[in-house]
């Protein structure tokens, strides 16, 4: 004995030893699940493509999202709190401290601010976006202090501070459950066994392999990455505090067995640990078997279950190690105060249950038949997938997501973003052509609310884009341009008509007779000249011939008032000329030129006039004045030259303008005919575009009007270049378009909306410049599209190898194929069957129709892998009774009855122990727990009653025939054994 206890000491202290080891090398556990607990996408899904798209455009630098938002409870949100939110976004923008890359509020301009204010104006939304480098639990905690606001009730919300919020929110839900599942576990113990020393021994037993089993996983996940979640750390609780005290109970009941039966405490610590510790390696095995048949997972989220077949492996070794000790010390007293040990060692229910169903087998089967088939043919339902719905509406981010969801499309809680990437840039007009087609044919899908992109920033046609509009324009301007036309034509016909009445050939003629007058004028004039220098020369003979030049003078007075009058019709001629010529520059010059010299010539006339009349009235003189006359001479001399000159310089004029008088005729003529043909010219082009403008106006209603069109200098204008920045890459190879769906974004259904949206997408694609481009759409909705179908798609495959590694441990159990089966059948129509009883039970407790998106999967691997245990019990316990009852009906009778008071504290233990995950308040765990309870009732109802049926109809022939032969061997190698056997 003391051998056993110094071998078991030692043990004791080994144990004790690691974990002290472990409590100082434990990680930081919080940071490590926030940091490698998140759920991960294959690297090749869709959402994480345009992941990978959406750091390139961002400059390879990984960032996050986050949305502010700002709610007026009271009301509309008033101008001041408006302005007081642009102040807020403004200092928010200024703080270097956020690593802030972008931010978009309702200030920035009319098309944000259409679709960051609500419809009914009491909440507005700013988007940030901020480097993915730093801690998001920081970057929120700034932001809510800055964004404090008098009046309105301020919130940051987004899909990493949510998940941030959910592992927050599991890791205190963990503390409660560790606390409520040690209480709950303790004092189920206490009223098993009626000890006070077990539950602590049990506890400290199960707490040590929690202990190790934490430190070396979460050391694997630190060290070699290996799989982690959010729950790995509860279902390590859950699952070693469960099956751990189940594995106890099982180990005290055989070690109790054995003390009453008189033996000593070591060998009783042996015989249970061979026993008892044989059926615990059997079941903990199979738990380990379908806990590790996770590794072989594709999905990541799937593959962290296998921590648990870590800490059943470390449970084991314990348990069959750590508890001889205690046993081997204490003996009876590890049973103190109960004195009775006798106490709770038959299962009355199971009993009854084995009992009726090998009396009356077919209504026993027949009443689980019709009991499980409304319960396995309702048909599949969707599950959620909005981590949100995890959290209590008390957390800020949900109450924020929340208030999203109440005032906005249920899309803008998690807008969706289609990027695409080509290999040359995309700012050009074909290009951006395309982009806008696109962006029409992604707001024609069914359940898009707004989709907004770099032709449609505010989600909306800017319709001076499009050939309608600028059809519209050159319409209006060619209507304009006819509308000038038409008076450029009526101005032609008016200076044709006032041409023709100007009579261009009758001005001629007179000018003719001006020049042929200004001829006779310098053929007198020179006459003139020489009459008077005949006078002059013979003025010695005047005496005479003063009669003739009496009659001479009273001849050149008449002759000069005549050429005056001549004189002056000309001048009046040419005057009227010059007005009527006045729009044709160089005629008005020449004839103004006419007119200065005919007004010479009247002028010159006139002082000849003015001469010559007191000359004739002299004459009587003549002979009084020869004296003075012969002095004079020379001075009528000089005036009769002049005179010639005179006559000779008006003549050239006249002339001259005679000719150029001709010359405008002919000119006239021809204007005339230059403003007939361009007046004929401007109807022609009249009517050309006339039928241009109608054309236009067809195309401007046709489909054509809806063309995109953007001019080249309108791409590069600094009004268009914000939109740019917004929805491309610098170097504007990459472009985004966003997504607003109706529905919720995390749901199925806008999970299958942009899977096809996506489908539809690359399709269209096809045809166009951009069919070599990579296209992917990341965002919530994408990335719940991408986690439903790789965790469906993998659910299938992990049920699969979990099911064939439990069957084949089954088979080795049990030694039989059929009874492998049977369990295997009874546990997965127990899994279904709790699955569906958890679905209504969460609508009409918790108002919760769906169950979410892992709880199939959990509920499963727990179902199985936990629920195997007490088959395996049973059917352990029925082969070691195989030499004591060889009727097999008595046998499973038996089996049932003492071990049922084990499955059912056992049950008890476990269920209570994911009981304790109700309290934490995430929806996951609540429903799972609720999961497992359910199938462990349904598991403790229908055993015995399966089990016992599936032994009376396939077995009994086949264990007698065994029986007989076995029998008789044993009376040829041992004939005393007969009457035992017989007793039997």
């Amino acid at each position: 004995m003391q051998n056993f206890i110094r071998k078991h000491g030692l043990a004791l202290i080994v144990w004790i030893g690691l974990a002290l080891i472990a409590m100082f090398t434990l990680p930081n556990i919080s940071q490590l699940v926030r940091d490698k607990g998140a759920v991960t996408l294959p690297s090749n899904v869709e959402s994480q493509v345009a992941n990978k798209i959406q750091k390139k455009a961002s400059g390879n630098h990984s960032v996050r999202d986050l949305i502010l938002v700002f709610n007026n409870k009271n009301g509309k949100i008033t101008a001041s709190q408006s302005q007081q939110i642009a102040d807020v976004t403004s200092a928010i923008k200024g703080d270097k401290s956020l690593h802030i890359n972008k931010v978009t509020s309702p200030s920035d301009n009319s098309a944000a601010k259409k679709q960051l204010t609500s419809d009914d104006q009491t909440t507005q939304m700013v988007m940030v976006t901020l480097s993915s480098k730093y801690k998001v639990r920081g970057q929120t905690d700034k932001l809510l202090q800055k964004i404090k606001t008098p009046g309105l009730r301020t919130y940051v919300t987004g899909n990493d501070i949510l998940n941030e919020d959910f592992s927050t929110v599991t890791e205190q839900g963990l503390k409660k459950t560790e606390i409520i599942a040690a209480i709950f576990i303790f004092l189920v113990l206490v009223v098993v066994f009626r000890s006070l020393l077990i539950p602590f021994i049990s506890l400290l037993t199960v707490g040590l392999s929690y202990l190790l089993s934490l430190n070396v996983v979460m050391n694997l996940a630190d060290k070699v990455n290996f799989p982690i979640s959010n729950f790995t750390q509860v279902f390590l609780v859950v699952v070693l505090f469960g099956i751990g005290t189940d594995y106890n109970i099982l180990l005290y009941d055989r070690f109790k067995e054995e003390i009453k039966k008189g033996v000593e405490a070591p060998e009783a610590a042996k015989v249970a640990r061979k026993h008892a510790g044989r059926t615990i390696l059997y079941s903990g095995s199979s738990v380990l078997i379908g806990f590790a048949a996770l590794s072989l997972a594709k999905f990541g989220f799937y593959r962290s279950g296998v921590a648990v077949a870590v800490g059943v492996a470390i449970l084991l070794a314990v348990l069959l190690t750590f508890n001889m000790f205690f046993m081997a010390m204490l003996g009876e007293k590890l049973f103190w105060p109960s004195k009775n040990l006798s106490a709770h060692d038959r299962s009355f229910l199971w009993n009854f249950l084995s009992k009726t169903t090998l009396s009356h087998t077919f209504i026993m089967v027949g009443i689980l038949i019709i009991a499980a088939i409304p319960l396995l043919f309702l048909g599949t339902h969707p599950l959620n997938f909005n981590n949100a719905d995890e959290l209590p509406n008390t957390v800020q981010s949900k109450a924020g997501y929340n208030v999203i969801q109440a005032h906005y499309p249920a899309g803008m809680s998690g807008p969706s973003t289609l990027y695409i990437e080509s290999k040359k840039p995309l700012n050009t007009q074909k290009d951006l052509a395309e982009l806008d087609d696109l962006t029409g044919y992604l707001k024609s899908e069914p359940g898009v609310k707004t989709v907004s992109s770099v032709t449609r920033p505010g989600g909306e046609k800017i319709q001076q884009l499009y050939l309608k509009s600028q059809l519209g324009k050159l319409v209006s301007g060619l209507n304009q341009a006819n509308a000038g036309l038409k008076k450029v034509q009526r101005g032609l016909k008016k200076a044709n008509k006032q041409l023709a009445s100007s009579n261009p050939d009758q001005s001629a003629a007179q000018v003719q007779r001006l020049a042929t007058g200004a001829k006779s004028l310098q053929s007198g004039a020179q006459q003139l000249s020489q009459g008077i220098s005949t006078y002059t020369n013979g003025v010695g003979q005047l005496s005479s011939g003063s009669q003739q030049l009496s009659q001479g003078a009273s001849s050149l007075t008449s002759g000069v008032g005549q050429l005056q009058a001549g004189s002056q019709q000309v001048t009046t001629g040419i005057r009227n000329l010059q007005r009527r010529t006045g729009r044709l520059p160089s005629v008005s010059q020449s004839a103004g030129r006419l007119a200065a010299g005919s007004s010479s010539v009247t002028s010159g006339l006139g002082q000849l006039r003015a001469q010559s009349t007191p000359f004739a009235s002299g004459l009587n003189r003549l002979s009084q004045g020869s004296t003075q006359l012969q002095q004079n001479s020379s001075s009528l001399t000089a005036g009769a030259r002049r005179v010639a000159n005179g006559s000779t310089q008006v003549n050239n004029g006249v002339q001259e303008l005679n000719a150029k008088m001709k010359r405008l005729a002919a000119q006239t003529k021809q204007l005339q005919q230059g403003l007939t043909s361009a007046n004929t010219g401007l109807t022609q082009i009249g009517r050309g575009t006339s039928t241009v403008n109608n054309y236009l106006k067809q195309m401007q209603k046709s489909y054509l009007g809806n063309t995109f069109y953007m001019p080249a200098e309108t791409i590069k204008s600094a009004s268009f270049t914000p939109s740019l920045d917004s929805f491309m890459s610098k170097n504007r190879k990459i472009t985004s378009i966003t997504i607003v769906l109706n529905s919720d974004p995390s749901t199925t259904q806008s999970a299958k909306r942009i899977r096809t949206i996506s489908s539809d997408v690359k399709s269209k694609l096809k045809n166009t410049d951009l069919k070599n481009a990579t296209v992917a759409i990341g965002g919530q909705s994408s990335q719940t599209a991408d986690l439903q179908k790789t965790a469906n798609g993998d659910f299938l495959r992990t049920v699969v190898i979990m099911l064939v590694g439990i069957g084949l441990a089954l088979m080795i159990v049990t030694r039989s194929l059929v009874q492998a089966l049977t369990i295997i059948g009874t546990l997965v129509v127990t899994y279904f069957a709790s699955l569906q009883i958890t679905r209504w039970l969460s609508a009409y407790l918790m108002a919760r129709d769906l169950l979410t998106w892992n709880t199939p999967f959990f509920s499963f691997i727990m179902l199985i892998a936990l629920g195997v245990d007490y088959s395996i019990f049973l059917m352990m316990r029925y082969r070691d009774d195989a030499s004591a009852i060889p009727d097999v009906r008595r046998r499973i009778l038996h089996s049932a009855t003492i071990i049922g008071t084990v499955v059912i504290s056992a049950a008890i233990i476990l269920g209570g122990t994911f009981a304790a995950l109700i309290p934490s308040s995430v929806l996951t765990l609540i429903q799972v727990a609720t999961a497992v309870i359910v199938g462990l009732i349904i598991l403790v109802i229908t055993l015995p009653i399966i089990m016992s049926a599936m032994i009376k109809w396939t077995y009994p022939y086949v264990t007698d025939k065994m029986y007989q032969k076995k029998l008789a061997e044993d009376e040829k190698k041992h004939p005393t054994r007969r009457s035992k056997h017989s007793e039997s």
